[in-house]
């Protein structure tokens, strides 16, 4: 997942959206083809790869991402990758987070660091690198895998969407405010193929299309976002959490990324 985004003008909830304690997710891991997007058309050739990993653990789920793309420039070819490396817990209310970006191998930002979230809803991220700093978490915000399987159930429910507060930790900033629409699959995408050997997994599940606006953080005061949306995100996924395919939008440009590679992963063994 370039982890849960979407369309119009986001309206924040005045209670929190709670992460679902119920819906499963498959571990596993995926590989695909990422294309760049020119005014929401897919460009030439494919500049790069997308890697997710899925881990369950006893008390959560460890999330571990790579995007690698090769970027033409004047001097030719530059290789820029972003690698996040996420801990979260099963309830939705811990997570840890370390994301770093090179370019053509060198460490060009790295932010790390801890959020938790208390039994109203709010929190605090603390960050490690840079060293020292810290974001408050109002009511109704939720991590990566939370809102994913948040957005799963309302789907599953035959609900049309939700606005939600989200944090991922790649920035010193506030949760961002998102707002994420549920719908038909497209006609073009209705049949994505599972990659050979991985059929399990998709066997009887159902796919679930969806758009998300992400928004800059209200500013105190603020009931309604105001303006477009910072990216925009679309997405086809499986109801046990599996991506086929996604695109994620700024401004004119973007990326599109479609499954080529899937594999199961175990599960832990709990008392």
């Amino acid at each position: 997942m370039l982890n849960a985004r979407l369309l119009s003008i986001a309206v924040l909830l005045a209670a929190p959206v709670m992460p679902a304690t119920a819906q499963d997710m498959a571990p596993h891991r995926a590989v695909y083809s990422v294309v760049t997007l020119d005014h929401g058309k897919p460009g030439d050739g494919v500049p790069g790869t997308y890697a997710y990993e899925l881990k369950l653990t006893c008390d959560g789920y460890i999330v571990n991402q790579r995007l690698r793309l090769e970027i033409p420039g004047p001097r030719g070819i530059v290789v820029s990758e972003q690698l996040s490396q996420m801990t979260e817990s099963r309830d939705g209310k811990k997570l840890r987070f370390e994301h770093r970006s090179t370019t053509d191998g060198r460490e060009t930002s790295l932010v790390k660091g801890d959020a938790l979230l208390g039994d109203d809803g709010s929190g605090q991220a603390r960050f490690s690198e840079p060293e020292g700093q810290t974001v408050a978490l109002p009511v109704g915000t939720l991590f990566p895998v939370a809102i994913a399987r948040e957005t799963i159930r309302q789907a599953k429910a035959g609900e049309g969407g939700f606005d939600a507060l989200f944090f991922y930790g790649e920035k010193v900033k506030a949760p961002q405010s998102v707002n994420i629409v549920i719908g038909k699959v497209p006609k073009r995408l209705a049949t994505v193929k599972i990659p050979e050997g991985a059929e399990q997994l998709a066997d009887g599940r159902s796919r679930i299309y969806y758009r998300a606006g992400f928004f800059e953080a209200l500013s105190k005061g603020q009931v309604q976002a105001q303006g477009e949306p910072a990216f925009e995100m679309s997405s086809i996924t499986l109801d046990n959490g599996i991506e086929l395919y996604g695109t994620h939008e700024e401004s004119d440009g973007g990326i599109e990324y479609s499954i080529t590679r899937l594999e199961p992963l175990p599960k832990p063994e709990c008392k």
